[in-house]
């Protein structure tokens, strides 16, 4: 299974630019709670639970997640899931970007049904449990991205208007509202990940970032933990693995260089700190890219 790409804001690429939709098939690591990283992108993102139990956090709100569950994800929603530590987790996602269904011009398609669907504006949840319909258009889906037959590309564009024509009619008869996109403590957790995502090959101390955002660095760090499950330094040091990941990828540097480039000062440091994320070595990681 693909290991799935978790971080803040996601900079990862879904699929071309001709079709921007990906499917990944993911197995959480057992001996975690964060079974998804608490993390937000453009894309809108379907999930389908398919082995064990958990919480997925959606903004401030929490909805509880079997096998059966599916899950809409809406575009540039902080999200996470938390679940027990050594057991099973299993999951399909299907992230794809909200223009790939859209009109390049405004239509009432558009506005009337997949603007409001992406950025769900209905006053009800966006997870369902045990709808046969919704779990089978998820594994038609997963099936033909896996197989990539003639024409797979029009058939999972057409599956994806079947889902959201479906999710309309579950949620149409419920109160519709306006998100309030200026949920201030959102944009305050997404503005200091951003702040560690952009200073994360330099020294961060908490005492500077709790000066940058004007706040104690208590307050900094409680805050930070209740809105994302890590603290800032832990969030700080999965980014910077999530950045060393794709240095030791695409780049012939030593190990040694990587580290130094993704924040760490420490080998033996940078070791233990990607062997407890990606659960090997880092000269593990590369040698089994080839």
């Amino acid at each position: 299974m693909e290991r799935y790409p978790i971080l803040v804001e996601e900079q990862t690429t879904h699929g071309p630019a001709t079709f921007p939709c990906a499917v990944y098939q993911v197995k959480a690591a057992q001996n975690k709670r964060e079974k998804i990283y608490c993390h937000w992108h453009k894309e809108v993102e379907l999930l389908l639970i398919l082995a064990g139990s958990a919480s997925l956090y959606i903004g401030q709100k929490i909805y509880p997640i079997s096998a059966g569950t599916f899950a809409l994800i809406p575009s540039n929603a902080v999200h996470m899931v938390l679940g027990d530590e050594n057991t099973e987790f299993r999951f399909i996602a299907i992230v794809f970007h909200p223009d790939f269904l859209r009109s390049f011009g405004s239509d009432s398609i558009q506005e009337k049904y997949l603007s409001p669907l992406f950025q769900w504006q209905f006053d009800c949840s966006p997870v369902l449990s045990n709808d046969p319909a919704f779990c089978d258009l998820i594994l038609d889906i997963t099936s033909a991205y896996q197989e990539k037959a003639d024409g797979y590309e029009l058939y999972i564009k057409a599956c994806l208007l079947q889902l959201c024509f479906l999710l309309y009619q579950y949620a149409k008869d419920f109160q519709f509202q306006k998100q309030d996109s200026k949920d201030y403590r959102i944009s305050f957790i997404k503005e200091m990940m951003l702040y560690l995502q952009e200073q994360y090959s330099e020294t961060v101390t908490l005492s500077e970032m709790a000066d940058h955002f004007h706040i104690s660095k208590g307050h900094l760090c409680r805050f930070f933990k209740e809105m994302t499950n890590m603290s800032p330094i832990d969030y700080l040091n999965y980014y910077r693995i999530h950045k060393s990941s794709q240095l030791l990828r695409d780049t012939d540097l030593s190990i040694s260089t990587v580290a130094g480039q993704a924040g760490f000062n420490n080998i033996s440091y940078y070791n233990r700190t990607f062997r407890k994320y990606m659960h090997m070595t880092p000269g593990e990681y590369r040698k089994n890219l080839v």
